[in-house]
């Protein structure tokens, strides 16, 4: 049985798009053998703490309903890390 997994993919303004990382990571999931429960999908500013799916996955996490969280680089997840 694969690791379940849960995709979240941001970008800082509406004039641009989520789906080319939910594409990549959706294709490295299926490489990697994870089963992907669950995408979020942000238009937020990396500086902010308080995004609201990104703590809807955090929560998940926390719950253990998931055994990692993929994002196409560290930047996507927060910028003061």
């Amino acid at each position: 049985m694969g690791q379940r997994a849960a995709i979240y993919a941001r970008v800082s303004t509406s004039d641009q798009s989520c789906e080319r990382q939910v594409s990549e990571l959706t294709a490295f999931a299926e490489r990697g053998g994870y089963e992907v429960v669950a995408v979020f999908k942000e238009t937020a500013s990396g500086t902010k703490a308080n995004r609201a799916e990104r703590g809807k996955l955090i929560d998940l996490a926390q719950a253990r309903k998931i055994d990692a969280i993929l994002v196409s680089e560290l930047s996507r997840w927060g910028r003061s890390t």
